[in-house]
């Protein structure tokens, strides 16, 4: 069995880091989602997936060309234009061998769920598609789905009202699709799988649900992009238990005097943490960043070649490539830096900045 992994997207809602870097590429624990993705996928007994390619397709392809594949087949189907959901799974499906059940997962979807049991869920009912459901703690920032005793989907609710909540149950974007729905989505234009071919289905009484309560966090906002870094550095998701290491530095790393490291974190090849600085819990440093003296990196992500100079302190923020915090500024309260952008010199409108609210920022380094 294969799966199509919907990857085309330009990935708007964690802007500014996607503005260089698909969401599929950006790291956890400095290891791209797609190996997640595909880690995930051989573990439920998939041979293959075709990725839906259509934002920055090139840096995924090379990406997966050094990737390991022990035997897992990839394809891409690259779009010309966006295509929607069902349109991507559909311009995919040309590459799919067999006659068989496909399995479809949002390219943005970290999931510890047993695709195995879905799989055997769904063949055994007479369903078209069945669509994975996860329950969330805030149903008003979700289309809910409504299901019977016998998991039928029994109908869509689009963001409700606090008063029209019925259900906490959500759509997590993982689906297994009978090869009858590929059939079904007109080819060469744009199709949402979610508005167009599952409320069909459901008329239809051929859209069942599955419901877990697996580990489920869309990575696709600054929020919950960090929170999942968080997650995977702490072992919650994503890795062995056994020989999991809850600091993991690389032997290339350079250390001054005095350093703290407070697990867990992840510093990786070519870093450089000068005397007296602090990398404190759920952090992760990407290849060739630098941490001043004095400097205090907390519960962030510094992508490659971020600079952090001293006495700065980063809180709780996403700092892009070589974009630089000069010293002694304040960086919290969920910031997210675009690549390049320099905080405490030059205008900070420059180059994709992002200061949320909660942000503190010095005077002093404010040079415009």
């Amino acid at each position: 069995m294969q799966a199509v992994i919907l990857v085309g997207g330009q990935g708007t809602r964690l802007r500014p880091i996607t503005y260089d870097v698909p969401k599929a590429l950006v790291p956890l624990r400095n290891r791209p989602f797609m190996g997640y993705m595909l880690d995930f996928l051989k573990g439920g007994g998939l041979t293959g997936a075709v990725l839906s390619l259509g934002y920055l397709p090139t840096p995924i392809q090379d990406y997966l060309a050094g990737f390991d594949l022990d035997g897992f087949a990839v394809d891409y189907a690259v779009e010309s234009r966006a295509l929607g959901t069902a349109g991507g799974i559909k311009n995919a499906s040309r590459y799919i061998e067999g006659d068989g059940p496909v399995v479809a997962v949002n390219g943005d979807v970290l999931s510890g769920l047993d695709l195995r049991n879905l799989i055997e869920q769904h063949q055994s009912t007479d369903a078209l598609a069945t669509l994975t459901l996860t329950s969330v703690e805030d149903p008003t920032a979700y289309g809910l789905v409504e299901v019977d005793h016998d998991m039928m989907v029994h109908r869509f609710i689009e963001k409700p009202a606090a008063d029209e909540v019925t259900t906490n149950l959500v759509n997590a974007g993982i689906y297994v699709l009978e090869p009858e729905v590929l059939e079904m989505i007109p080819p060469g234009r744009e199709v949402s799988i979610e508005r167009e071919i599952f409320p069909e289905l459901q008329a239809r009484g051929r859209l069942r649900a599955y419901v877990s309560s697996s580990y489920w966090r869309d990575i696709g906002t600054p929020r919950s992009y960090l929170a999942a870094s968080h997650d995977v550095l702490s072992g919650a998701v994503g890795a062995p238990r056994e020989g999991f290491e809850y600091c993991e530095v690389n032997h290339s790393v350079r250390k001054g005097k005095n350093v703290k490291l407070l697990p867990p974190v992840s510093v990786a090849a070519g870093c450089e943490i000068e005397s007296h600085a602090t990398i404190g819990g759920r952090s992760a440093l990407g290849p060739g960043c630098r941490v001043g003296e004095g400097a205090v990196v907390e519960g962030s992500i510094l992508l490659e070649g971020a600079e952090v100079e001293a006495g700065a302190i980063v809180r709780g923020s996403i700092i892009g490539k070589h974009a630089r915090v000069s010293e002694d500024v304040i960086v919290r309260g969920l910031s997210v830096l675009g690549a390049g952008c320099v905080v405490g010199e030059g205008n900070l409108l420059d180059q994709g900045i992002r200061i949320n609210p909660g942000v503190v920022l010095p005077p002093r380094s404010l040079r415009f």
